[in-house]
């Protein structure tokens, strides 16, 4: 009887994810080795969040001590809030009307509620001023991730969008339907997004993203809102 020869390559090639949700799991368990935790950090990765008009397949944030709670603000107070965000403290009340482009009733509510949560104090003199712990852009390292099979253009067009609110944006993609090249590494590279490949339990980053400290904005906000009331977290 002719006995069967494989050829080693065949043998050691793993097959190729048949949906991107299959993907999911093994880059959970990659991504504390990428990001490692230091002393005293705490870490969350959510799943298919909300931000704005996206939605990340993965949001991974690490952060040190508490982190501001933003729940009961409606979309007018986040506004404002963003805006805070970067100008610190405004003069008087009408002026945020004024840079908001607000009514005396929307910006009085609006107050009312970032002084609730404590998010803004006012002083005797009717100015307003953000309480450091409140900065959006300050208290969250955030990374979202873009998973596909192989539709790499549709990933990295949705990527460069998450950098507008994470610190560092990348693509997951397989490894058995998708190639690294010349044109896809300069695309990659000149918009700061960072790739990951992935063939069943092994990830290799392949290009590292480009870190960015994002602008306070609603987006910033709603993201960091949403790690400070979602599910358990990691403590290192």
């Amino acid at each position: 009887m002719t006995k069967t020869i494989y050829d080693s390559s065949v043998i050691a090639q793993k097959p190729p994810f048949r949906f991107e949700k299959e993907m999911v799991k093994p880059i959970i368990s990659y991504l504390p080795t990428v990001f490692e935790l230091q002393t005293g950090q705490r870490a969350r990765l959510l799943r298919e969040q909300p931000v704005g008009s996206v939605i990340p397949d993965l949001m991974f944030g690490i952060w040190t001590g508490e982190l501001p709670r933003f729940n009961g603000l409606n979309p007018v107070s986040r506004q404002m809030l963003a805006w805070l965000s970067t100008e610190k403290k405004v003069l008087t009340e009408q002026h945020l009307r004024d840079e908001l482009f607000l009514s005396e009733r929307a910006a009085g509510n609006a107050v009312t509620v970032l002084q609730r949560v404590g998010a803004i104090s006012k002083r005797s003199s009717g100015e307003l001023e953000l309480r450091p712990e409140f900065n959006p852009s300050d208290s969250l390292f955030l990374i979202a991730i873009e998973m596909k099979l192989k539709r790499w253009r549709e990933a990295l067009a949705q990527a460069i969008h998450y950098r507008s609110f994470a610190n560092e944006s990348y693509v997951a993609l397989d490894g058995n339907q998708f190639e690294v090249n010349a044109t896809v590494r300069g695309m990659f590279v000149s918009s700061g997004v960072g790739l990951f490949i992935q063939t069943k339990n092994e990830i290799v980053k392949a290009i590292p993203a480009q870190m960015t400290f994002p602008e306070p904005s609603v987006d910033r906000l709603l993201a960091v809102s949403k790690f400070a009331s979602n599910g358990p977290y990691c403590f290192a």
